[in-house]
């Protein structure tokens, strides 16, 4: 049994268009939008500050942790960091407010830091205290989403 090359092309014509970007066309203004080899594509304006605050995150603590070498700061860091992408989420999802792209960049770049940081000390360090964070965080941010999907529906 092969592969139905007629089938593949057809999803990957549906999907190309979500490669670097989540977001549904209504909400495309929450993505960059620059022209490469004649095509528009869309990156997520979050998404591309969190890669590279989990790569800075990462290249920290490998070249010994500095500040971060502390189980305080370190726990600070992965509790504190992701806040402001949250409230700029929670704020563009909920008001008539449309948010800025380089600010959603910015708290994105944080949130990637915090991830980064969290994830190098539960790892290594075995910071139970960082799990919980995640897990907190996880419920809080999935909450928001679940009241978002209601509050779409109820909209339509």
């Amino acid at each position: 049994m092969g592969i139905d090359r007629s089938e593949l092309r057809a999803g990957l014509a549906r999907t190309w268009p979500y490669l670097l970007s989540h977001h549904l066309p209504s909400e495309r203004h929450r993505c960059y939008a620059p022209v490469i080899f004649g095509r528009r594509i869309h990156i997520c304006a979050r998404c591309l500050g969190i890669y590279p605050g989990i790569l800075a995150a990462l290249v920290v603590a490998l070249l010994g942790g500095g500040l971060l070498a502390s189980p305080v700061a370190t726990l600070a860091v992965a509790l504190v960091f992701p806040l402001p992408a949250l409230v700029d989420w929670t704020l563009t999802t909920f008001t008539e407010r449309r948010g800025y792209n380089l600010v959603r960049t910015a708290t994105g770049f944080l949130l990637g830091c915090g991830y980064g940081t969290g994830l190098v000390h539960l790892l290594l360090a075995g910071d139970l205290r960082v799990l919980a964070v995640g897990i907190a965080y996880a419920l809080a941010a999935g909450s928001l989403l679940y009241l978002s999907t209601i509050d779409g529906e109820t909209e339509r």
